[in-house]
């Protein structure tokens, strides 16, 4: 994994590559939907964007459908790496639940649920 993402070497920060990733995942969509699917401010968001398209990794178009929104998307190289990255994560995801019982991925799951309802909570 260690290398993988050594070799992104991208110096981007943790925020643009969730923005890149979703991009990739979920496919082109307006700014104001991506403001939702990441959850975060929108100023933030716009500058972050601002950034990617100057280092040309993601393409902003005005929407022909609302001439006052913006549709975004990842360039092909962007795609390419992401969709490489994300095969690579399903891989190691795979091999390190190898062995273990449906059962306890269950209550795994149930515990990170039962966490992440708590840090929700603290806000």
């Amino acid at each position: 994994m260690k290398d993988v993402i050594r070799d992104a070497d991208t110096g981007l920060s943790p925020i643009q590559i969730l923005i890149l990733r979703t991009l990739v995942a979920e496919g082109e969509m307006t700014q104001a939907l991506l403001v939702t699917k990441i959850g975060r401010d929108k100023s933030q968001v716009t500058r972050l964007i601002h950034d990617l398209v100057e280092k040309k990794l993601v393409i902003k178009r005005r929407s022909e459908k609302d001439k006052r929104s913006f549709i975004l998307m990842a360039v092909k190289e962007v795609h390419d790496k992401v969709t490489t990255f994300i095969q690579y994560e399903q891989g190691m995801v795979h091999e390190m639940l190898k062995g273990i019982p449906q059962t306890e991925l269950l209550k795994l799951d149930k515990l990170l649920l039962q966490m992440q309802d708590n840090l929700k909570r603290r806000k």
